[in-house]
């Protein structure tokens, strides 16, 4: 994980500002960022004393800024400014807190950063590497290695399918939801403002984890959101705690892939199984919470059933023959009319019924 650094130039207007310090002592011109302690407030115009000999003044449309910091502000309060004009026609300094917004919300940044706030961020948007978010007003970019596991499990790179395509596809998911972040990286000349969710969870993530996993009861249905697919199953985040779907939970029929069932971010619901007590993850299954075929499959095709079915594998000692989703009957070789092959439409008859052990034996030979 790449170390917290800020990038702070010598020659940058804060710099300037910090440095000087002294009104007086310099002449103030358009441009120029100050500060200004409030003494007077009307609905119409604010006063500032910034130290020079005449008071600032900060009136219509430059009173207003995205922040309402205005509507806020106290007299006695000490804020940021930027000079439009050095006097004015009534001597007056005139200042704007729209224009100076920018520099303010940097300020608040720096301030994050320096004392290691956690702020929110709320996710606009994927770009290539990580996320794009407004935190505090700024546009600020989380990258993929500072997301928060629960979100894709240990590495979206690594879980999603892959392509840039399905990668932006599968972190659609966040878009919208608001995350606690901190500042990582800065540097207001070049725009950048590098975010950590994992850095913000640290210190609370697993408290927060531990109690959400106690308020889950295994055998319970529980609503999640699907983080990444691996050969060997799917994982789910059920609100901030962990889950697998093993690949032998998934679907009653045999599952080549995982993939071909679930994609990244889709919301399905699923059955707790259990809780590892040393991993904290839960064990989950979609299969349980359907039907399974091998229960009534003694009723619904006792011996002697005539069955149609697709021949869905064939191996060296013979077919199977899936019969409805779930199901599936094995055609001996010594059992089979002619060789089949996968894809062949079939007509059949049942042989053999064991649902305990889920095997239902198959004949093309003896259907007459």
């Amino acid at each position: 994980m790449p170390k917290a650094k800020q990038i702070h130039k010598e020659n940058s207007q804060m710099s300037k500002y910090l440095k000087d310090g002294d009104m007086e002592m310099r002449q103030l011109k358009s441009g120029d960022l100050i500060e200004g302690v409030v003494v007077s407030i009307t609905h119409s115009e604010i006063l500032l004393d910034v130290g020079a000999k005449s008071e600032g003044i900060i009136s219509g449309q430059e009173l207003i800024d995205d922040d309402g910091t205005h509507k806020n502000l106290l007299v006695g309060d000490t804020v940021l400014v930027k000079v439009l004009q050095a006097e004015n026609d009534q001597g007056y300094i005139v200042l704007s807190l729209r224009r100076s917004q920018k520099e303010r919300r940097w300020i608040q940044a720096t301030e994050a950063f320096e004392n290691g706030s956690v702020l929110e961020a709320s996710i606009i948007e994927y770009n290539k590497g990580g996320l794009l978010c407004d935190c505090l007003g700024l546009r600020g970019f989380i990258p993929l290695s500072h997301l928060d596991r629960v979100h894709f499990a240990n590495d979206v790179a690594k879980f999603a399918a892959g392509s840039e395509k399905e990668l932006r596809e599968s972190l659609k998911v966040l878009s919208g939801k608001i995350l606690k972040v901190k500042v990582i990286e800065l540097d207001e000349e070049k725009n950048r403002f590098v975010l950590s969710e994992k850095d913000a969870l640290g210190a609370y993530s697993d408290e927060a984890r531990q109690k959400r996993l106690e308020g889950i009861e295994v055998n319970s249905v529980q609503n999640g959101i699907v983080t990444g697919i691996m050969p060997f199953g799917v994982f789910v985040d059920l609100d901030g705690v962990e889950g697998l779907v093993h690949i032998s939970e998934i679907a009653w029929e045999k599952v080549s892939h995982p993939s071909k069932y679930f994609s990244v971010g889709q919301t399905i619901q699923v059955l707790v199984l259990g809780i590892d007590d040393k991993s904290k993850k839960l064990a989950l299954s979609v299969k349980r919470l359907m039907n399974n075929p091998w229960e009534t499959v003694e009723e619904k095709y006792p011996v002697g059933t005539k069955v149609k079915g697709e021949v869905s594998k064939v191996v060296p000692f013979g077919a199977f023959v899936t019969l409805e989703k779930g199901l599936d009957g094995l055609i001996h070789a010594s059992e089979a009319e002619k060789p089949l092959s996968e894809g062949d439409k079939v007509s059949a008859v049942v042989i053999q019924v064991d649902g305990a052990n889920q095997k239902l034996a198959l004949s093309t030979r003896q259907l007459e």
